[in-house]
C-alpha cells in the first residue's frame, strides 16, 4: 500500500516493483483504497479471464433458451420427434396424401 503523495515521489520505483514482483499495489487517498496498480501482463490475463467468463455465461444462456424452446415445442406438440427423420420422410414422400 502506498499513499498518493508517496506514489508521486517514488513513481519509478513503485512501477519497477510492480513489474518485477507481479504483485499489485494499493494506492491510498486519506487512508482509503482508491486504485490498484498492476503490471500489464497481469492486467491482460485478468481481461482474458473476464472475457472467457462472459463467453461461458452467454453460451449457457443460449443453451438454456434452446432447452426452453425445445420444451415449449414438445409441450405443444406432445412428443418431440427427430427432425432428421421427419425431413427424410418428406423427401421420400412417406406419409404424403397424394
Amino acid at each position: 500500500m502506498i499513499s498518493i503523495t508517496d506514489m508521486r515521489k517514488n513513481a519509478k520505483n513503485v512501477l519497477e516493483e510492480v513489474v518485477s514482483t507481479k504483485k499489485p499495489v494499493v494506492i491510498l487517498q486519506r487512508s482509503k483504497p482508491v486504485a490498484y496498480l498492476v503490471d500489464a501482463e497481469s492486467y491482460e490475463k485478468m481481461q482474458y479471464i473476464n472475457e472467457a467468463d462472459q463467453f461461458k455465461e452467454a453460451r449457457m444462456k443460449s443453451l438454456e433458451k434452446l432447452l426452453q424452446l425445445k420444451e415449449r415445442t414438445a409441450s405443444r406438440t406432445g412428443k418431440q420427434e427427430n427432425s432428421t427423420t421427419i425431413i427424410r420422410e418428406i423427401r421420400e414422400g412417406i406419409g404424403r396424401y397424394e
